[in-house]
């Protein structure tokens, strides 16, 4: 019955951040997430999320099995953390929105897991994120503006549509280290 949100913020005095996954600010702007419980009068744990530039939460999601929390959003910070082996592990590009980043925490917020870039030489954003109940694989949704975002191909649309922004589905493994598939999706 706990409450998770995630967002941004550019305070470097968040509160309860002391024993989360990331004590401090990486500088810029940062993500955060936050557990609060139910009634919303106790702030139990929150963590920053991100490198020395711009990062960006904007959708979150419990694996329900677990407790997991997958956070996903997008960076400009070539240095995100925790990506070594995720199945992106290197920024991508980008120079407005950057890459979008999907990241997995335990539910105490004490540890992130993994975390992954996703995206191409343009500007990458993911807007929403849900996870598979039975294989846990998680589902990321967004806006893409790269004409080379990561493996589409045998995708349901394999090229960009053209134009501004295209949108994009991907699948990505539990464990985040593997894209399965990704999609354009747009005119």
């Amino acid at each position: 019955g706990n409450v998770f949100v995630a967002g941004y913020t550019a305070s470097t005095n968040f509160p309860h951040t002391t024993g989360g996954a990331q004590v401090t600010s990486g500088g810029g702007l940062d993500a955060f997430v936050a557990k609060l419980n139910n009634g919303l009068t106790t702030l139990i744990q929150a963590t920053y999320l991100g490198g020395s530039s711009f990062d960006f939460a904007s959708t979150i999601a419990l694996e329900s099995a677990t407790g997991n929390v997958f956070v996903a959003g997008f960076t400009t910070s070539i240095d995100f953390p925790h990506t070594t082996g995720g199945a992106q592990a290197v920024f991508g590009g980008g120079s407005s929105f950057g890459d979008a980043f999907v990241a997995k925490l335990n539910n105490s917020l004490t540890t992130v897991t993994q975390a992954t870039y996703l995206g191409g030489s343009g500007d990458d954003l993911a807007s929403s994120i849900a996870l598979d109940a039975t294989t846990g694989n998680v589902f990321v949704a967004g806006t893409t503006y790269s004409t080379n975002f990561p493996v589409t191909t045998g995708g349901a649309q394999a090229v960009n549509g053209g134009g501004t922004y295209d949108g994009f589905v991907a699948k990505l493994t539990n464990g985040l280290t593997s894209l399965t598939q990704a999609t354009y999706l747009g005119g």
